[in-house]
């Protein structure tokens, strides 16, 4: 019994030393840039074998059979592995990874409800951080993305610095309603507009939401996509004053065009045989004007400047953070008359209340001026200013400006003059605010209510001063006021759960918005002085007032369920139900779902081996979306005052309405794979199927009904294309000190097809645009198509088209040829396309000790433009007198000589295909080389943190074989425009 019972004594004995020695340690993986939760990231002994994975929320529960102290090891893709030690008898052991820069795994907003990482959405998700819309010599933000991002194409077809840019997500997904992607500001919806007015280095980073599982949730607003750009907060524990100032100067980014026309001698040549004055008269007029003037430096300016200076507070303490901004930037344009100044402000404050509750508020505002050049289109004086005849000149014999008075022989103004007195001028007034309040009622529950309003007054001011010398005392003012305001408030509750290793994150939400816009405006005439340019002082009896009310309103009920095994195997699924006031009573509602799955292959015991792969993903996605971006009031049958009538107030009728107007419909599949491997190179491919029906398209009607188009939900139409994302890292920034170069290219290949029309045609030409619709082909360009001149008698040929439908096919057979122009007579499908069928942008990233440098070429294949430029810098018979390109001396004198122009008793240039221009281009986008001081350095001056120089350039070379000012035009036709910028200049920036 005794032995028994020693027996029991030592067994009870080693048994609690045995449990003694065991550990049950608990604790959180976050991210060390955001502290954000991990998921599924590994935590193990070091060389040892426990080990376990953080759940969804990035806690782990870890058992281990040691009472000393030991290392523990925490990892995650996409971030560096650290090794922690745990001290002796300690249960609790955090972990805080950094990016890793090779896999950058940030969390990115996709959607409403919190942010989640890369590596766990299911959809297709591009985020543009904010090193690549900082620090750009323009106003506009997204001009800067372009060529960034795969699938997103964006052209600026202006230079004018106010100018916003065009977006494009995938193709042309209407042909009736807008094409513009949803733009949300820190989650609140705003227009292209307001873009223009946000400072852009207030940018943290844009996302760009691509495929039906990361758009569908916004339903009635994303057939589109979505740009969700998130503005810059502070960080607590850290506090930063940073202060910048950047100056450039602007010039035409391309002036081949330009520099084309005829010198005096030439012209003055080519006047004399065409007979417009024999030699003699030439030798006179020359003899009286002896001047080879350049027009081009005189009509566009030199090194116009930009400057921009920015200073911003950062940081946080206890349980606030805040970041305040302030801005200001002005640029010049090259046109006279032509710019930008701006001020911002920006206060973004985020505090937590106590474990449960947390609120913030963003409050942004400003203000800028904007002047634009009112002759850039089909003007002498501005966009055809380069008709001028080189013999004139706008400077007398002392170099003295002919200001105020007519160009003598040219009969034309000073544009300088011009621009003086017919003034335009632009105020905007630019206010976003937004708040929110999140509160946790009980574990892994979320509610949060935010409301935001993107709000705008614009006053514009034109009109012809008084002492304009061609209306002396009579002048005239119009002034515009415009009162836009669009609210948002949305409230979401979203609630994550896992048990084993399932994981659940449940969401449901409401928003709603609205938007009114108010207008009026006032117009006088017969002004008497300048000193008294307002309305009240003009004639009493011409004076004009107007005014607009316009409202709409949006209802919307959504969820999402997002379900993930292992953190390997992840499935999605959102239904959004929508309610639109701008279609008809009945049909206003419509419901958009999504599904959507993604596959971390890499994870798979058969690839966790293979050394050379680090990551391998499959993901795939399908769902729908809708497009209601049309007028607000089209569905209804609408009225306007026709004026008196015998002495009484009259009504006509305005528009027919349709009441039966509903939603334009798209379904999106999409299908991509994304994988690292060699522990350099990255490779991202998508491949998506776009159809929309029911689009809203403007339909021609019968002119016996009254009504020349009504809106209508009719028509179909298709987009696929692949999207392509590649870089690598040809010095990585661990192998030699620091060093790093690393290559990107990104490209989309698009197809579009339209495959239903209205009223049983199979073809429709758009009237006055050149552009054609037919079924089962693209949308294509639509002119009488060019056969050259006849080298035996100089008359010029046309291809004679197919009779009836067969128009929609391209015909150029020699034997159909006739020499008698018409312009409807001719038209047929030329072949070419509307829409290029590939862009995209390439480039690199490199620094090594403190120097940096990124180079971004954007650029367009398969991009088509009516030069309409040509038209009037090519037809020196139909504008005699006016000088021309030089390329019209190529024009037929003899039997058999092969000319580019008829001979010239011809009209030399006919609206025809020749006109079409492949404006293809190559762009060098953006260039910055920079320098940032080292730590130790700075460490002397005991106050300032951080500081670099930087040089920056943009559009500083263009590649491109079309001949007119600007090949990025976003449009059918081009005549006239104001063309692209380029700018050089230098920047510095402290932090303190």
């Amino acid at each position: 019994m005794k032995k028994l019972l020693l027996s029991l004594f030592m067994f009870l004995i080693f048994a609690s030393v045995a449990l003694a020695q065991n550990r049950t340690i608990t604790g959180i993986v976050t991210g060390k840039d955001d502290g954000l939760p991990i998921p599924g990231a590994t935590v193990k002994v070091k060389n040892g074998t426990a080990g376990t994975t953080s759940d969804v929320n990035g806690k782990y529960t870890l058992r281990i059979s040691n009472t000393g102290s030991v290392e523990i090891e925490f990892s995650s893709i996409g971030f560096t592995t650290i090794t922690r030690t745990l001290a002796a008898s300690a249960t609790t052991l955090n972990g805080s990874l950094e990016n890793d820069s090779r896999i950058l795994d940030e969390v990115v907003v996709s959607g409403y409800g919190s942010g989640r990482r890369v590596s766990s959405i299911v959809g297709s998700v591009t985020t543009v951080n904010a090193k690549t819309v900082e620090n750009k010599p323009v106003a506009n933000a997204f001009d800067a993305m372009q060529g960034k991002v795969a699938g997103l194409q964006v052209f600026t077809s202006s230079g004018e610095p106010s100018a916003s840019s065009s977006l494009r997500l995938h193709g042309v997904g209407s042909l009736g309603a807008s094409n513009t992607p949803l733009y949300l500001l820190d989650g609140v919806q705003v227009n292209e507009g307001s873009i223009v007015s946000l400072n852009p280095n207030d940018i943290e980073s844009v996302s760009v939401l691509k495929d039906a599982s990361a758009t569908s949730i916004y339903g009635s607003r994303a057939a589109n996509g979505v740009l969700y750009i998130t503005t810059k907060r502070g960080q607590i524990g850290t506090s930063t004053i940073t202060v910048q100032s950047q100056y450039s100067v602007t010039n035409n980014a391309n002036d081949d065009f330009y520099k084309n026309t005829l010198n005096t001698a030439e012209l003055s040549a080519l006047q004399v045989r065409q007979g417009l004055r024999t030699q003699a008269a030439s030798d006179a007029l020359l003899a009286q004007y002896p001047n080879d003037f350049n027009w081009y430096d005189y009509y566009y300016k030199k090194d116009a400047p930009v400057y921009q200076a920015d200073l911003n507070v950062s940081g946080g303490a206890g349980k606030t953070s805040y970041y305040v901004s302030g801005s200001y930037f002005k640029s010049t344009g090259i046109m006279y008359r032509s710019g930008f100044d701006r001020i911002t402000f920006r206060s973004n404050i985020n505090t937590k209340i106590n474990d449960y509750i947390q609120f913030g508020i963003n409050l942004s505002a400003g203000t800028d001026n904007r002047q634009s050049n009112q002759y850039n289109s089909n003007s002498v004086n501005g966009g055809l200013s380069l008709l001028a005849q080189p013999w004139f000149s706008p400077y007398d014999a002392n170099g003295n400006e002919y200001y105020g008075v007519l160009i003598p022989g040219l009969g034309r103004y000073s544009p300088r003059y011009l621009q003086d007195v017919n003034p335009y001028n632009g105020n905007n007034l630019q206010f976003n605010p937004t708040g929110y309040i999140e509160i946790k009622p009980i574990k892994n529950l979320t509610f949060k209510s935010q409301a935001g309003m993107d709000g705008y007054i614009y006053r514009e001011t034109f009109g012809r001063l008084p002492s304009f010398v061609g209306g002396l005392g009579a002048g005239t003012l119009n002034e515009t006021y415009d009162r836009n305001l669009t609210k948002t408030w949305t409230n979401t509750l979203e609630y994550k759960f896992s048990f084993d290793q399932h994981n659940f994150t449940a969401l449901a939400g409401q928003e709603y918005v609205d938007g009114t816009r108010n207008q009026f405006s006032g117009s006088t005439v017969g002004l008497p002085t300048d000193d008294l340019f307002l309305l009240q002082n003009g004639t009493a009896t011409n004076r004009g007032v107007s005014s607009s009310l316009t409202e709409y309103a949006y209802k919307s009920l959504f969820g999402r369920l997002e379900y993930n095994f292992k953190n390997r195997y992840y499935l999605d699924g959102s239904v959004r139900e929508d309610k639109s006031s701008r279609f008809g009573a009945n049909k206003q509602n419509a419901t958009f779902w999504a599904v959507g799955a993604m596959w971390r292959i890499k994870q798979e015991k058969f690839l966790s081996e293979v050394s050379w792969l680090d990551d391998l993903v499959l993901r795939a996605s399908i769902g729908t979306s809708g497009n209601s971006a049309i007028g607000n009031y089209e569905s209804l049958a609408t009225a306007s005052a026709s004026g008196n009538y015998n002495g009484n107030f009259g009504l006509a009728t305005a528009a027919s309405g349709n009441p039966e107007l509903g939603w334009e419909r798209q379904r999106k599949t999409s299908v991509g794979v994304k994988s690292s491997f060699l522990n350099r190179i990255r490779l991202d491919l998508e491949y998506y199927f776009r159809e929309t029906s029911n689009q809203l398209i403007n339909v021609p009607q019968p002119f016996t009904t009254g009504y020349a188009t009504v809106r209508t939900n009719i028509g179909a139409l298709q987009n696929k294309g692949l999207d392509v994302t590649l870089d690598f890292d040809v010095l990585s920034p661990k192998a030699l000190k620091g060093a790093y170069i690393t290559p990107y290219f990104n490209a989309n290949f698009n197809r579009n097809k339209i495959t239903e029309l209205f009223q049983g045609k199979n073809y429709y030409i758009l009237p006055n645009t050149g552009v054609l619709w037919a079924i089962g082909q693209p949308v294509s360009f639509s002119y009488p198509m060019w056969a050259g001149v006849n080298s035996a008698n100089g008359l010029p040929q046309w291809y004679l088209p197919n009779s009836g439908d067969g128009i929609i096919n391209t015909r150029t057979d020699n034997a159909a040829i006739t020499n008698s122009f018409s312009a409807a007579g001719l038209a047929q499908n030329t072949g070419i396309e509307r829409y290029p069928w590939l862009n995209g942008g390439f480039g690199f990233n490199a620094g090594y000790d403190g120097f940096y440098t990124s180079v971004d070429f954007t650029y367009s294949k398969g991009k088509y433009l009516i030069n309409n430029d040509r038209y009037f810098f090519e037809n020196p018979t139909t504008f005699a007198g006016f000088n021309q390109a030089r390329g019209v001396l190529d024009y037929w004198t003899t039997p058999g000589q092969d000319a580019r122009f008829p001979a010239l008793t011809q009209q030399f240039t006919q609206f025809d295909s020749r006109l079409i221009e492949d404006a293809s281009f190559i762009r060098l986008k953006s260039l910055q080389v920079g320098y940032n001081f080292k730590q130790n350095l700075l460490n002397k001056t005991k106050v300032v943190k951080g500081a670099r120089v930087f040089f920056l350039a943009r559009n500083l070379l263009t590649f491109t074989k079309y001949t007119g000012p600007d090949p990025e035009v976003d449009s059918n036709l081009a005549l006239g425009n104001n063309p692209n910028t380029k700018q050089v200049g230098f920047g510095l920036q402290l932090t303190f």
